[in-house]
């Protein structure tokens, strides 16, 4: 199989299972917690995605944001059984910040302050 179809059909697999991932996979659907987006390298978080977890794999990520509407931001990474939690507060309307020592694990992202509901966060993985 040549490189560039194998590429493709990598990237049809993770294209479907991402999609798979983000309609709550099978179930009846009543009252269903939101699935949980697998580990990769960028994950894009927004107000509309921030209840759906993620895993992130052990290393070095960096975490930057644009909300050029709001006048601060709370931002807060936590992950659900390891402990690894990483909070930023500021107010600067784009900002790119380094995390180190993240632990494998499935996050959620929050951010508090109620006068900024547009926003997005990037979280790219760097190394290990």
């Amino acid at each position: 199989m040549t490189g560039t179809r194998r590429l493709r059909r990598t990237s049809i697999f993770l294209g479907v299972a991402m999609a798979v991932a983000a309609c709550g996979g099978g179930g009846d659907g009543a009252g269903a917690a939101a699935s949980i987006a697998p580990a990769q390298s960028k994950v894009v978080v927004t107000p509309e995605t921030a209840a759906t977890p993620f895993q992130l794999q052990s290393g070095l990520y960096r975490f930057g944001w644009s909300s050029p509407d709001c006048k601060s931001v709370d931002f807060t990474l936590a992950g659900q059984s390891k402990g690894f939690t990483y909070a930023k507060k500021s107010n600067l309307p784009n900002f790119n910040s380094i995390m180190s020592n993240v632990l494998d694990d499935v996050y959620t992202l929050t951010q508090a302050d109620p006068a900024c509901t547009s926003w997005t966060v990037n979280i790219d993985r760097m190394g290990s």
